[in-house]
């Protein structure tokens, strides 16, 4: 074993990079008994978290059963490489005693997420320190965005230049054909200030523009250079087509006409200033290239040229050379300068609202992290919040972001100076998530030199233990041929050298399947006319399902069968596309057609979902005839009735009165005492009113759903309008995920693929571009130290093929390097993904320019000698090998509970808690009159008109005063009470309404009044009697009614209201 003390481990798909970092971190933990304290194991999600953790546990308990023999002998052969041995019986004790106190001291089992650690230095360093020692960690940076957002729209009356800004990036949005929602357009766009890139340079950015007057004097600076250019080409131009137009000259007398002209060039300057082409330079040579051979003004278009205009034109182009690259710098500045005040705006706000607040966000713990430890003894910070780690292990770590490494480097420079081991492991090819700031070139060559080239070996792991013999040596040559290709089409080596050790070594040896099949245009989709677009994808999910049926029929079970797809929406189409054809009466009773995806299983596209949401619309507004009729659309999809066949009738009279016979009455009848319910107890019982919960289909989502409001209830507001407004922004997000082992093709995409494997793959759509799509551009932070902008810091500029003319071309070439190994990258990763089988859909294109991925496989079959070997022109077919089943095909699908209903109840009937707990052991019949008495009186002092009384008896119910039982009888007589003929006055809308009253007596004394109402200087005195009539009632009121008028009112009328009688007797002062 070297005795060098950091280890990079170069891998490749399928090559056992898990179980590599699995094997060292039991090398190391086996030494001591509780040595596995001292190790710290990263990588990027919390999946892979918990299948590290679980496969370090299941090692250790297979080595103490004398279990995994093979992985046993590894180990111990390298800690005796190292000095330490092991006999079986103590190998086999010491794995027992580590596993036993990892189990029992499981807090100390450092295995988690970099953001994990990041975040629990960070709340030990405040606590130590007393930083921050009531801040808030937030991890929804979107939570934290949409607030700014607003509090950037609401500045928006006062602040002319923000709202010049928000109306130039709302027309931009506009013109380019998207979403005219400003607020989710600005919260999609403001995410810009998260990325890591931007956070490198945020401080340099915002001192840059604090002065209010820098965008104001930059785009002066700016137009002023561009209208000086403007005006001189122009000018020039306009004088030139004047002279032609003097000699009534038109296109057709210049060569090459309307397609290249000295005439169209000169001409079209007007729309786009640009430098000529290869036509108009030979114009610049040779005045026998200004004419058209069969004009009749040929001889003075030859003429005039050779003495005037070519000297001219000679001037006009060296002009647009020597300037244009000025110009165009600055004309790409003002087109993006509204997006670079957006977002400082909103990066200042940002940081406004979370120094209020008290907030930060886990996003910006490596920030924060470096800049603590700048000019620090970063160790010592690091052994202030407790982490004594000695050795680290980090997985993924193509993944990594410069920020991440920067604070991990000290740590694993700490341990190397104290001679600890520490790994790195990760696969360049399989670096896909840029856009979350990994950075592949820490791990190609930066790792390396941070750390100390002496101190560092670097492993390779070259075989493929997932993937078939013919699945391996297809993907061996293709992207050897691929990285090629992509190298000479971007102008560099790095995608060569990325994959310079993609070829691998072959452990199965079986043979397996590959089979890439691409379609000619001419090959059209059901949907398509002739003549009409060639559409590819249509295309391709028609051969779908025979597909499917095919592979079943040679013994290949669904569960055995993903769909690999480039984005959710191809994952929608695909499942879409299987359920439409499992309906339709092509389908064969021999085979399945079931498909399982996140998008297929949304929350928000499922029926009872739909039912329970537009009912809470409706609840929050009664108005919504909207939500009111798709209500009693989607409910009638569950329970449909004769009333309403027809499910378009339900929209045009959803008005009407008919809507109460589409949808439940119990429903239609409590809209008011519904809408008072608490979020939680409201859902609950809405599923209960609907009766959702005896639908067996729709009971997975039913769970998920409930889940949602009780995760937005304790981490939120539990009031229905803000779960509806935030339901409309996160409900996209939310699915159920699909337990392992079902019997049903899986769809996914690419990205979630990563670290997975199937049987057989399928991927059906190998048509993503290759560069950014126009509508997906990023934004690339710019600066130069041109005479224009220097001193001005950096520039947001969105990524496009115009900024090749620009100071800024290196930003560009950069990120077109990037963004083609990236999707480079993403092929890598969806064709390793197979086990057995690789089954591939592609466009055949006609243009010759690399423009998607599946050109860039059509080009390395062309140029790789074996890959050419295997195809078939007139099929456009590459296949090997022969379709079979995998060795686990014969395991039966893992059991589970099937629920058939989903039993729910209101909550009051589950559990009720009485406020009156003294009273509850006095529980005697004199008691129970006492108590029904104050109840009574309580409950009419809260009811106005016959209208509140549900909501009174309701909220009763919720607070405690009432039990379910009791509440009927109080109701009756409060309903009798409002009802009286006699009593109405007592009722009346536009009196004035006392209850509970107290009259204060000349001798200090206090009475009390239930119920007066005082209207035109009249009063009506009503007074309740829950017990037998007794002498003294009558003399009460009386009392009452002296009082009133000693108070001036001349016209008073008493009523005794007695209940348990249901009697009214008036009574006169």
């Amino acid at each position: 074993m070297t005795d060098k003390t950091f280890h990079i481990y170069r891998s490749s798909a399928g090559s056992g990079k898990t179980r590599t970092l699995a094997k060292e971190y039991l090398k190391l933990a086996l030494r001591f008994p509780e040595y596995f304290r001292y190790i710290l194991a990263m990588t990027f999600t919390n999946k892979s978290t918990q299948e590290m953790k679980d496969r370090i546990i299941r090692y250790l308990d297979d080595f103490g059963h004398d279990r995994s023999q093979d992985l046993a002998a590894e180990i111990r052969q390298e800690i005796a490489a190292d000095g330490k041995t092991f006999t079986d019986s103590e190998f086999r004790d010491r794995s027992r005693q580590v596993l036993s106190l990892i189990l029992h001291q499981y807090s100390q089992f450092a295995v988690s997420t970099i953001d994990a650690f990041f975040q629990r230095v960070i709340r030990a360093f405040t606590r130590e320190t007393g930083l921050l020692g009531n801040f808030r960690l937030e991890v929804d940076n979107d939570l934290v965005l949409e607030e700014v957002i607003d509090r950037v729209l609401d500045k928006l009356t006062d602040d002319d230049e923000l709202r010049g800004w928000v109306l130039e990036f709302s027309l931009e949005r506009l013109e380019e054909g998207r979403d005219w929602d400003i607020r989710s357009a600005l919260l999609e766009f403001s995410r810009e200030i998260f990325r890591e890139e931007f956070k490198t340079i945020e401080e340099e950015v915002l001192q840059a523009t604090e002065d209010k007057r820098f965008f104001k004097d930059l785009k002066q600076s700016l137009q002023k250079e561009v209208k000086q250019f403007e005006q001189h080409v122009l000018g020039e131009a306009r004088a030139l087509l004047q002279e032609f137009q003097s000699l009534q000259l038109v296109v057709a007398d210049f060569k090459w006409g309307a397609s290249g002209s000295v005439y169209t060039y000169i001409a079209g300057l007007e729309a786009e200033i640009k430098p000529p082409g290869s036509r108009v330079r030979d114009a610049l040579l040779s005045s026998a290239a200004w004419p058209a051979p069969k004009s009749a003004s040929k001889d003075v278009i030859t003429a005039r040229a050779e003495q005037v205009w070519m000297p001219r034109l000679q001037a006009l182009v060296e002009h647009i050379e020597q300037e244009s690259v000025a110009y165009f710098s600055a004309e790409q500045v003002l087109r993006n300068l509204h997006a670079f005040g957006l977002l400082s705006d909103i990066s200042k706000t940002l940081r406004e609202y979370l120094r209020e607040n008290n907030v930060m966000l886990l996003s910006d713990a490596p920030q924060f992290l470096q800049g603590v430890m700048q000019g620090q003894d970063t160790s010592f910070v690091y052994e202030k919040v407790g982490s004594f780690f000695r050795h680290f292990l980090v997985d993924e770590f193509q993944d990594t972001s410069g920020l991440q490494w920067s604070n991990v480097l000290p740590l694993v420079r700490n341990g190397i100076a104290q001679n600890y081991r520490s790994l790195l492991v990760g696969d360049i090819k399989q670096s896909i998530y840029r856009w979350r700031g990994g950075d592949l070139s820490i791990l190609q060559e930066r790792a390396r030199e941070d750390v100390g080239v002496l101190v560092t070996d670097i492993y390779q792991l070259d075989t493929n233990y997932r993937s078939a013999t013919n699945i391996v040596e297809v993907n061996n040559a293709l992207f050897d041929a691929s990285a090629a290709i992509v190298s000479r089409e971007t102008g560099t080596a790095f995608p060569q050298q990325a994959y310079i050790d993609a070829a691998q070594k072959i452990f199965r040896q079986h043979p397996g399947y590959v089979n890439i099949r691409f379609f000619r245009p001419e090959e059209k989709g059901p949907d398509e006319e002739a003549g009409g677009r060639f559409d590819f994808q249509s295309v391709s999910l028609e051969q779908l399902p025979r597909l499917v049926e095919d592979l079943q029929g040679r013994g290949i079970a669904l569960r055995d069968i993903a769909f690999l797809v480039r984005d959710n929406s191809e994952g929608q189409a695909i499942a879409q596309h299987f359920m439409q054809y499992r309906a339709s009466s092509q389908a064969k009773s021999t085979c399945k057609y079931d498909v399982v995806s996140n998008e297929s299983l949304r929350l928000d596209q499922a029926t009872c979902v739909l039912v329970l949401i537009n009912a809470l619309r409706l609840l929050d507004n009664p108005k919504n005839q909207i939500a009111r009729a798709q209500l009693a659309f989607e409910y009638q999809k569950l329970w449909p009735t004769q009333a309403f066949p027809n499910h378009h009738r339900l929209f045009s009279e959803s008005k009407t009165k008919a809507f109460a016979t589409q949808v439940p009455a119990a429903f239609a009848q409590q809209q008011d005492v519904l809408a008072a319910l608490p979020l939680v107890e409201l859902v609950e019982t809405l599923i209960h009113i609907f009766n959702l919960g005896k639908l067996p289909t729709e009971i997975a989502y039913l769970q998920g759903f409930q889940d949602v409001i009780l995760e937005f209830a304790e981490r939120e507001k539990n009031d229905l309008a803000s779960f509806l407004e935030w339901w409309n922004e996160n409900k996209w997000k939310k699915s159920i995920q699909v337990a392992g082992g079902v019997d049903a093709a899986q769809i996914i995409t690419i990205h979630k693929s990563k670290g997975l494997q199937f049987a057989y793959v399928i991927i059906p759509f190998l048509d993503w571009e290759l560069n950014h799509p126009p509508m997906k551009s990023p934004i690339l932070w710019c600066r130069s130290d041109d005479a224009a902008f220097r001193g001005a810091g950096y520039f947001p500029l969105k990524y496009s093929s115009k900024l090749e003319n620009t100071v800024f071309k290196e930003y560009y070439t950069e990120e077109r390097k990037r963004i083609y190994l990236d999707n480079l990258n993403l092929l890598y990763v969806a064709f390793t993904r197979a086990e057995e089988g690789l089954i591939v859909h592609a466009p055949l294109t006609k243009s010759s320019n690399l423009t998607n991925v599946g050109r860039l496989t059509k080009l390395a079959i062309e140029q790789s000698e074996y890959l050419s070997g295997l195809w078939t022109e007139e099929t456009l077919t590459l296949q090997v090998g022969a379709i079979t089943p995998p060795p686990s095909t014969n395991v039966t699908p893992e059991g589970g509970v099937m629920l058939r209903s989903y039993p729910v109840s209101p909550w009051r009937e589950r559990l009720a808690v009485r406020t009156d707990g003294k009273e509850f052991f006095e529980e005697t019949e004199k008691r129970r009159k006492i108590n029904y008495g104050i109840f009574l009186h309580t409950l009419m002092s809260r009811v106005r008109t016959a209208a509140d009384i549900p909501l009174v008896t309701d909220q009763a119910l919720r607070e405690g005063l009432l039990a379910k039982e009791e509440l009927a009888p109080v109701a009756e007589s409060m309903r009798w009470i409002v009802s009286s003929p006699v009593l109405q006055p007592a009722f009346a809308v536009d009196a004035i309404l006392k209850t509970e009253a107290a009259l204060i007596m000349p001798d200090g004394s206090e009475r009390r009044i239930d119920r007066v109402t005082l209207q035109d200087n009249r009063a009506f005195v009503v007074d309740y009697k829950t017990g037998k009539p007794k002498e003294d009632d009558r003399r009460q009121v009386q009392e009452y009614l002296r009082i009133l008028q000693a108070m001036g009112v001349e016209d008073t009328r008493g009523f005794l209201v007695y209940v348990h009688e249901k009697r009214c007797e008036e009574v006169h002062a």
